[in-house]
């Protein structure tokens, strides 16, 4: 196990590469030890967790957990496949969990976490994450900063992989919210290779209709125009993850969306949800562009200063590290903030705000929060 801490009034960090849960719960006890009251764990989905072995291990450690089970984790510059990394919050934090089939009932609860600056939402990524990020923006709105993303495996299967404080559970979301400000970076690179749009029919993630057209002919046409391949002579995804949509959005770069596969009738199913009458634009990128955003996303996070203590927490989307391959690691050295250890996961859809932007659902983004 590798541990760096720093004072004891600001976050600590901890990574266990072993991935058992009898790893994690030592790197966890550690913390508590040094006075975590609150722990956020990114565990990968190739540990092999599950609630029966996970819930009873944590459930007398003394400290509330919070975070997800993800496709792969980040700690000091490098992506791990297996392993946990911690980070020890030393104040408990409010936490607060949201089922999807009753979220119009458990999003009254928020009401605990309105003197929050600082709110962390991890979500299992087969629910209505359209529908959570709504609710969530609706009850609690903006003038915070909020980090987060979606939990779950590529597979894309239902199975408990949202850690609360009652353990491992599956269709549900937890927030986590605490008073410290946090410093936040958001960016992509992708950019737009032709004119925008309109959504004329869609249904929350299944995109039907672009121009009144069906939605998969209309972007087939585009990325085979602009690339030279024919989807009829590729996976689909194989084409798809360099040509993502993008949501235009007022004042910035626009909300990113993976297009995951093409449905019997033309729709097109994205990994997030794709709002009715809104414009969008078909995008691609380069792996250059994509570490030109990562030096943004740092730029944007430090641009008020460095803690001089904490832990610097990155959401990095799985489908970015799936474009760059080998060369994910400089994305991630890009990320890198001299003094601070560098804790995360690799997510199936990033939450992300500030205190001067929408709360979002992206996809294909780079979040960074410095926590002091």
């Amino acid at each position: 196990m590798s541990t760096r801490t720093s004072t004891a009034s600001s976050p600590r960090a901890a990574f266990d590469p072993s991935g058992t849960i009898e790893g994690a719960l030592t790197a966890a006890r550690g913390l508590v030890a040094s006075g975590a009251r609150s722990l956020q764990i990114f565990a990968a989905v190739g540990n092999g967790w599950d609630a029966s072995a996970f819930d009873p291990a944590f459930a007398d450690l003394g400290a509330p957990c919070f975070g997800g089970i993800f496709p792969s984790v980040l700690f000091g510059g490098r992506s791990f496949e297996r392993g946990t990394a911690i980070v020890g919050h030393a104040v408990a934090g409010q936490i607060e969990v949201l089922r999807f089939d009753a979220l119009e009932a458990d999003v009254s609860r928020l009401e605990a976490l309105e003197a929050a600056s600082t709110l962390f939402v991890y979500f299992d990524a087969t629910g209505a994450s359209g529908e959570l990020v709504t609710a969530l923006y609706e009850s609690l709105g903006t003038g915070r900063a909020w980090i987060g993303g979606g939990a779950g495996a590529l597979d894309f299967v239902r199975r408990p992989v949202v850690i609360t404080p009652s353990g491992l559970e599956a269709g549900v979301a937890v927030v986590a919210g605490f008073a410290d400000p946090a410093r936040l970076g958001v960016a992509h690179g992708w950019e737009a290779i032709g004119e925008p749009l309109q959504v004329t029919a869609s249904e929350g993630n299944d995109l039907t209709e672009l121009q009144w057209r069906a939605a998969f002919d209309v972007y087939r046409e585009a990325v085979e125009a602009h690339s030279g391949k024919r989807f009829a002579d590729h996976e689909f995804f194989s084409l798809a993850k360099v040509y993502p949509l993008l949501l235009d959005r007022l004042g910035g770069e626009g909300v990113v969306r993976d297009p995951l596969e093409a449905l019997p009738g033309g729709a097109l199913r994205c990994a997030g949800d794709i709002p009715p009458h809104t414009t969008v634009r078909i995008a691609t990128g380069t792996p250059e562009g994509m570490l030109r955003a990562a030096v943004e996303a740092r730029e944007q996070a430090s641009s008020g200063g460095v803690p001089e203590a904490g832990v610097a927490v990155t959401i990095d989307c799985i489908s970015r590290a799936l474009v760059l391959g080998d060369r994910h690691v400089e994305e991630l050295a890009a990320l890198e903030v001299p003094g601070l250890p560098q804790v995360g996961a690799l997510t199936l859809g990033e939450v992300a705000s500030s205190r001067k932007h929408f709360l979002q659902l992206h996809n294909k983004t780079t979040v960074l929060a410095l926590l002091g």
